[in-house]
């Protein structure tokens, strides 16, 4: 358990669209090195940039063709270097994205592993025993010189590494009366795969002395195929714990000091029993989709649930089930490590969509408040919206989350002077940093003070203490530790409630409201700080 990321306030980019520092249309490294004072004057510690290795971009960059290069769209090894060094001058953590579950079909491990002759790559990936094996409720591609076909993750370009399977019992009742052999299928304690394991170790150890602070492994719950990934039974994800811990067994003897965060959506497994220190929930998360995901009666929002969510300001969402579902994992990972409610990823509708700066201001302060580790994607600090009906590198609807960041209110809001930009813009004036910064009611600027008040006060951090008083409407909750105690009260619905006994206290933050006998919250938020007597 790394203890530094109890303060981290993580911001999360998407290298391709921060700022194009050299204006050929693509956000780059440089970029982001230009721009980390913004990072330190926002006040958050902690950057997450998403993968920047060699890649044929299908997939937005997850389909990597080298482990150990930068791709050279968005600059050079020594590019990185420098990045590093600054987030170390300006005392900000740096985590970065790697995609072990697997590769391009293009990256050379491959193209040797689909090699007729047997070669040290050919175990790397799942390859059937002939090309006619036919594997039920698996897609299996071939078209390669090798008697085989493999086993993709998520696109048909993405064949996955070779990490074994949780049950091979189980996995012989799924093959057919055309496979004469099942020699293909492997426990994940296969000798066989010990070269992958290996290697995979090195690429681990290469970035952290790189100087990374930390590492997000891509889809973490994938390697080992056939677990049940959400399965509170060991037997589900046996193979997984297996693994992870087999490889972070070698790695936290060798960088103590590092941050290892899973794509797992499931922290009971991931931190409790896996050796992560991080997950986070996703809209594969129900009760996360229940805060301010779920969408009523909308078509172009696929990713999200139908329903009313909680932060709508129709007052009708439901809150508890995420609140059931946090009492049940706080007491199963701690001291273990922790888990986080981001605002948005590259793989989520935009925060933004269909919700007025006063709902997202709302949304903000319970993010910055809650007894998380907070992470804020690029962008949605200032309000950005989701762009519809754009697609590129595989994003499809997901593509209008990756836009460019908003700077300014000049050519392509400030983010590149090239006339042919790789994403476009979104036009609105009222997104852009230039718009809001002067402005103290301003989004960007709320969100700067919670993450201030946060910082300055360790009750708010992954360790402090919570108490829930009230799921309905407003939200009320307390954080407290052996010194601080602060009340939060959030409401956002339009309607005013009367929250009695607070009158006096001194408030830290608080939109819409009003004092008269009892302080009177409308749509918005207060932030209350209670005498240390009563903590």
């Amino acid at each position: 358990m790394n203890s530094w990321l109890k303060d981290a306030v993580i911001y999360q980019i998407y290298p391709a669209s921060f700022y194009d520092y050299d204006n050929d249309g693509i956000g780059d490294l440089k970029g982001i090195t230009n721009k980390l004072y913004y990072l330190k004057d926002l006040g958050v510690n902690t950057l997450w940039i998403n993968p920047f290795y060699s890649s044929t971009f299908y997939d937005g960059g997850y389909d990597v063709t080298d482990y150990y290069n930068i791709d050279k769209k968005f600059g050079n090894m020594q590019d990185f270097q420098n990045l590093v060094e600054k987030c170390k001058e300006f005392n900000i953590k740096i985590i970065i994205d790697l995609v072990l579950g697997h590769t391009s079909f293009k990256h050379q491990w491959f193209l040797k592993s689909a090699e007729f002759e047997r070669n040290k790559y050919s175990d790397y990936y799942i390859w059937t025993d002939s090309i006619f094996h036919k594997y039920k409720d698996k897609t299996i591609h071939g078209l390669f010189n090798r008697d085989g076909g493999y086993y993709a993750n998520y696109y048909a370009n993405q064949p996955a590494l070779n990490y074994g399977f949780n049950n091979i019992e189980r996995e012989n009742d799924l093959s057919d009366e055309y496979t004469s052999t099942n020699n293909w299928i492997m426990h994940y304690t296969d000798k066989r795969l010990t070269p992958l394991r290996e290697e995979i170790i090195k690429i681990i150890a290469f970035w952290f002395d790189k100087g990374v602070d930390g590492i997000r492994f891509d889809m973490a719950n994938s390697l080992v195929k056939r677990c049940k990934y959400n399965s509170d039974k060991d037997q589900d994800i046996e193979g997984l714990k297996w693994l992870w811990n087999k490889i972070f067994l070698n790695i936290r003897q060798r960088y103590p000091n590092k941050a290892l965060v899973a794509e797992w959506i499931y922290p009971l497994n991931s931190v409790g029993k896996c050796g992560f220190d991080l997950d986070f929930f996703s809209h594969d998360t129900s009760q996360y989709n229940c805060l301010f995901r779920n969408e009523k009666n909308s078509n172009i929002l696929s990713s999200f649930e139908k329903g009313d969510n909680y932060f709508s300001e129709n007052g009708k969402g439901d809150i508890k089930g995420f609140f059931d579902l946090c009492n049940k994992i706080y007491p199963q990972i701690k001291n273990k490590g922790y888990f986080s409610v981001p605002s948005g990823s590259h793989d989520q509708i935009r925060l933004a969509k269909n919700k007025t700066q006063t709902v997202l201001k709302t949304i903000f302060a319970f993010l910055l408040t809650f007894k998380h580790v907070p992470i804020i994607y690029y962008g949605d600090e200032i309000g950005i919206t989701h762009y519809d009906n754009i697609n590129k590198d595989g994003g499809y609807i997901r593509t209008g989350a990756r836009t460019p960041f908003q700077w300014n209110n000049r050519k392509n809001r400030g983010f590149s002077e090239n006339d042919d930009i790789y994403l476009p813009v979104n036009n609105d004036i009222n997104q852009s940093l230039e718009s809001q910064i002067n402005n103290k009611n301003s989004l960007f600027n709320i969100v700067k003070i919670l993450i201030g008040l946060r910082k300055k006060y360790k009750c708010l951090n992954a360790e402090g203490n919570i108490n829930i008083i009230n799921t309905n409407y407003p939200l009320i909750y307390e954080r407290y530790n052996e010194n601080e105690k602060i009340i939060i009260c959030i409401n956002p619905d339009n309607k005013e409630y009367i929250l009695k006994d607070y009158n006096e206290k001194k408030i830290l933050l608080g939109i819409n409201y009003k004092k008269n006998n009892n302080l009177i919250l409308g749509y918005g938020c207060i932030l209350i700080l209670l005498d240390s007597e009563s903590c």
